[in-house]
């Protein structure tokens, strides 16, 4: 095992391919958490596909993203998890998958399903997405 190690992580490396993020962090504000997650959502994520206040979940559209290793779709989902009155942790899931070449003029909700789910992505969509949850961690946490 240990012989393998340094291969598997130089194969690793070749692939240049990257964890998708998942950032998790607290807000100190809780009563405006959820406007503030909505509102990020929206500015960030391309918009809100769903929310449901209830259950904590806000799920944003999928966006298209042109990579030298093909068509990669994301999607965010935004989960506040329970809290007390001082602290509310959340949670911004990615969701990634890679799709054949095909005419991007269709609807993304309805190509999604026929893609490939993936647990790691390009680098560019990997610096995109943890761009994306600084911004929403900035400005649900404020």
């Amino acid at each position: 095992m240990i012989r393998t190690l340094p291969l598997l992580l130089v194969s690793a490396c070749a692939l240049n391919t990257f964890t998708v993020p998942q950032p998790y962090f607290s807000t100190r504000e809780p009563a405006e958490a959820w406007t503030r997650a909505v509102a990020a959502t929206q500015k960030h994520c391309g918009g809100v596909r769903n929310e449901n206040e209830a259950s904590g979940v806000i799920l944003g559209p999928w966006i298209a993203w042109n990579t030298g290793e093909g068509l990669i779709l994301t999607q965010c989902l935004v989960t506040l998890l329970r809290g007390d009155e001082h602290l509310r942790d959340v949670r911004v899931s990615f969701s990634a998958r890679k799709c054949p070449l095909s005419d991007l003029d269709q609807d993304l909700a309805v190509l999604a399903p026929t893609c490939e789910l993936l647990e790691t992505v390009p680098e560019q969509v990997k610096n995109g997405l943890e761009t994306t949850g600084k911004a929403m961690e900035a400005d649900i946490t404020r």
